[in-house]
């Protein structure tokens, strides 16, 4: 994955230095920047994301922390957690009464067979939203997540993260193009775009 990586920033370049300029340079302050598939299994990796919907990576982080600390006290796994007699719990520990009932629903998702690891695995991006935003409390924006991280497939764009809209507005200002034409120019690679924009903003350079 890493000599992948390294082969599509090399195109990023090409595709960048001549007729986006904002781009290219983001592109070689940032450098390489790598996609890889979780190791997390997919249950905890939807968890921690319902975690994450909304608040910013310290909330996220904080939040998290919280949960993993106090189920592990409670010598409980995280599925176990999920039930309802242990909604006051996950309460406690930050999350909301739409996200606790968001995690409930997930269960019930595995348990009933609605999703699994197996069947997200080497599934479409499409396939993915599919299956994704047939659980409450989960909606394009954690399908394209699970798309981007989780499966690592390399050409997801979300159109719902305020962050990469902000981003490719102020990358394609004065370029005379459109932010459809932006992402189409960078197609099949919008996942490793998109990682350049985040980064960008946590560094300061957007």
């Amino acid at each position: 994955m890493k000599i992948m990586s390294k082969a599509i920033h090399k195109v990023l370049l090409s595709k960048s230095v001549n007729k986006f300029t904002h781009a290219n340079n983001l592109f070689i302050a940032n450098g390489v920047l790598y996609l890889t598939k979780s190791e997390d299994d997919l249950f905890k990796h939807m968890v921690r994301l319902v975690c994450s919907q909304q608040l910013s990576l310290k909330a996220a982080n904080t939040i998290w922390g919280k949960i993993i600390h106090q189920v592990q006290y409670d010598k409980l796994s995280l599925a176990e957690a999920c039930n309802k007699d242990y909604a006051e719990s996950l309460r406690e520990c930050g999350l909301s009464s739409n996200k606790v009932k968001a995690l409930q629903g997930l269960k019930l998702a595995f348990d009933r067979g609605d999703i699994s690891n197996e069947m997200i695995t080497d599934s479409s991006h499409s396939q993915i939203l599919e299956l994704v935003c047939n659980i409450w409390g989960f909606g394009p924006w954690s399908g394209d997540m699970i798309a981007m991280f989780y499966c690592a497939l390399p050409d997801v764009w979300s159109d719902g993260d305020l962050i990469l809209n902000k981003g490719i507005e102020k990358l394609t200002k004065k370029q005379a193009a459109t932010p459809n034409e932006f992402l189409r120019h960078f197609s099949p690679f919008k996942s490793y775009l998109a990682l350049h924009i985040w980064k960008g903003k946590n560094m300061g350079l957007l």
